[in-house]
């Protein structure tokens, strides 16, 4: 629980009692680890005049500052109480696995700084409500991930992994080539909205299995798997429908995905980076 004291609050604020007064008024029955010092230091790096602190979502600002230090108790509220009024505003605007997998997106670039761009929550002002913040945010991720409205920055991102040099370029015929991305976009959404987030996550974002584990609230070992097996089922679905699609015999479709599976990670991480949009 909070132990806000009003006299810290006085010293840290330089003597102004008056706005001490105010601002403890709008202080959060938890201090999540931060005291009267902190508080007024995450204030002041808003860039915000003194005057307008007393309407600022002081709540809100603790309350964030205390997801990106990883405080366990903050994070257990964000993905119980914030997250999911979130993800029900998404899911009447888009399907149930385009909303799992935003919000799985929404969650790392929230928390996890990918650079040259801070975590999302580190650009939280407090000037209005951390909800509307969240979701705001939230419908940016799906605007780039829902197929048909961002279908470049969505899906097509890892229906661009093959290399053109390694397995385009050995299918002769111009209606090979479009059959063969064909058959990789629709490998690519055979995937569950989980083993999609796990390869933008590792490829796109370039977040270590160090890092992406503690979002899933699973051991590293377990993400590496996951990530792992993500990989395997692509290569495997891609496999056995260009031997259908293609009609090419077992041993030539195994030919042309060799190089592919060689240059997995370079192939797909410099595409996605490629047709990656501002966030």
């Amino acid at each position: 629980m909070a132990n806000w004291s009003l006299h810290a609050l006085t010293r840290a604020l330089g003597g102004d009692s008056r706005l001490a007064e105010q601002l403890l008024r709008r202080l959060p029955a938890d201090d999540w680890g931060c005291d009267e010092a902190a508080l007024i230091a995450t204030l002041e790096r808003q860039g915000l005049p003194r005057e307008t602190w007393p309407q600022v979502d002081v709540e809100g600002l603790v309350f964030a500052r205390a997801c990106l230090a990883h405080h366990p108790g903050a994070l257990q509220r964000l993905d119980r109480e914030l997250l999911p009024p979130v993800a029900s505003a998404l899911r009447k605007r888009a399907s149930p696995d385009d909303v799992d997998e935003a919000m799985q997106v929404l969650r790392a670039r929230l928390l996890l700084a990918t650079p040259p761009e801070q975590p999302k929550l580190a650009k939280y002002s407090g000037r209005g409500a951390l909800g509307a913040f969240l979701r705001i945010a939230a419908a940016n991720v799906l605007s780039n991930l829902r197929p048909g409205v961002a279908t470049v920055q969505a899906d097509e991102e890892l229906a661009a992994m093959p290399d053109a040099a390694d397995v385009e370029a050995r299918l002769s015929r111009g209606d090979q080539q479009r059959r063969f991305r064909e058959v990789f976009r629709d490998a690519v959404q055979s995937l569950s909205s989980r083993e999609r987030a796990l390869l933008r996550l590792s490829l796109l974002d370039g977040l270590s299995i160090d890092e992406v584990a503690p979002m899933y609230g699973a051991h590293r070992a377990t993400v590496a798997r996951w990530l792992s097996a993500a990989k395997e089922r692509l290569a495997t679905v891609t496999r056995a429908r260009l031997a259908v699609v293609l009609q090419l015999p077992d041993d030539e479709v195994e030919r042309l995905l060799t190089s592919v599976q060689h240059g997995f990670e370079l192939s797909l991480s410099r595409a996605l980076r490629e047709t990656q949009t501002p966030r």
